[in-house]
């Protein structure tokens, strides 16, 4: 688990294999929040501000790589 340092929140498109993300709050909002896990297919699109949660992936593709393409945005 880790939060990015980067200046704007981000977005990665799923080119190619799944990747599960899951997220973690930040400790200020632990009793509030949940963690959260879910997979991200070929064709979708996930928005975060890495700088907020708590995130680590994981490529679930049996023999096949994950290809992701992401910026930041403003």
């Amino acid at each position: 688990m880790h939060i990015d340092n980067v200046d704007l929140p981000s977005w990665q498109a799923q080119v190619r294999g799944r990747k599960q993300w899951t997220l973690r709050p930040v400790p200020e909002c632990y009793f509030q929040c949940k963690e959260v896990t879910f997979i991200v297919e070929p064709g979708e699109i996930i928005v975060l501000n890495t700088n907020v949660w708590y995130h680590k992936t994981f490529v679930i593709s049996e023999n096949e790589i994950s290809i992701t393409i992401g910026s930041e945005f403003d």
